[in-house]
């Protein structure tokens, strides 16, 4: 084994029994019409996936407003974040990021053999991003816009301000599909060191079938892909996100599902703590009580997200909403009995 691998997390998924409202996946239900669409899928499976690859590239170049040469389809972006630290980075290269920021970046950071760094103070604000490349001097730096688990959104002016002073920024668009104006897509002609990723997991509601995109200018892809395992996606899962990407009534439905049970799950935080804002499927709620809050939930088998100064929240069901009101209801009468 390498020296020192007992320092990289291992990563060991649990079965959520009750309500997942800690990895925001998406509570919309898919539609019937997808649904029977899918089940009506030709099957050819022993033949690699060469065909379904190019008609998933194709739909999603033309849901993204990109060439297909500009993209790159991976096993969720996870596995795309891990193909471009390899083909970045060199031993000791310096990586930075916000903080906070996805868990994730660190890691893949360090399987490369990178040092990751993050700002002492204030990691969410760009002075204190820009003085951390300043002092560091980072060959790539990795910026969630919008940022997770914040919902913070960095700006367009920001950002590119950013790309001028580094070697490579990758801005990760998870949770873009819910603020599709606020992309750095059509920056990418100005800035050609920015890589962006996307995700079917989010707002596509596919988390199961593990898409991921890299965009970028189709000269660097070119470079980043010799690092990528031959038929990496599987044809199955190519053809089922193609139906889903083509459907373009089923993303607006997502979104206004989304953003309509946001909006309901703001006003019942509220008495938690400081709700911050956000235009992902999710919330940021500041409060010092975070364990326990989640702890509560639990106990009504609904599962939230700790940190340190809050909980993350997905935007979920009803249903969910219920018994999240209902605990917070029972903690309030009693501190005020």
């Amino acid at each position: 084994m390498r020296l020192n691998y007992e320092t990289i997390p291992r990563y060991v998924p649990h079965a959520v029994k009750g309500h997942a409202l800690n990895q925001n996946e998406s509570q919309y239900a898919l539609p019937e019409r997808l649904k029977t669409a899918i089940r009506e899928l030709p099957l050819d499976l022993s033949h690699y996936p060469v065909d379904e690859l190019t008609a998933l590239k194709q739909s999603y170049a033309a849901y993204a407003g990109v060439s297909p040469q500009q993209l790159m389809v991976g096993s969720g972006s996870d596995e795309l974040l891990a193909i471009l630290c390899q083909a970045i980075l060199d031993a000791e290269d310096v990586v930075a990021a916000p903080i906070p920021d996805f868990s994730m970046y660190g890691i893949y950071t360090h399987i490369a053999r990178g040092n990751f760094v993050q700002p002492d103070a204030d990691g969410l604000s760009i002075g204190s991003l820009l003085e951390t490349i300043e002092a560091e001097r980072p060959k790539l730096v990795l910026v969630s816009n919008p940022n997770n688990p914040t919902g913070k959104m960095w700006s367009l002016d920001e950002l590119e301000t950013i790309a001028r002073r580094v070697p490579y920024l990758v801005v990760d668009e998870a949770y873009i599909d819910f603020t599709m104006e606020d992309s750095f897509k059509d920056c990418l002609a100005k800035h050609t060191n920015v890589i962006i990723l996307r995700t079917l997991s989010k707002a596509f509601g596919l988390a199961n079938l593990r898409i991921g995109f890299m965009i970028a200018d189709e000269r660097l892809i070119e470079k980043i892909d010799r690092f990528r395992s031959p038929f990496n996606v599987s044809g199955l899962s190519a053809a089922v996100a193609t139906v889903v990407v083509n459907d373009s009534d089923y993303i607006d439905e997502s979104i206004n599902f989304h953003q309509t049970q946001r909006q309901k799950l703001e006003t019942l935080l509220t008495p938690i703590g400081n709700v911050l804002p956000s235009r992902a499927n999710f919330l940021y709620v500041e409060t010092p009580d975070s364990e326990a809050w989640a702890a509560r939930f639990l106990e009504k088998d609904v599962h939230v997200r700790a940190f340190a100064d809050g909980i993350r929240v997905s935007a979920g069901t009803d249903e969910a909403y219920r018994l999240l009101q209902q605990t917070i209801e029972e903690v309030t009468s009693l501190e005020n009995s």
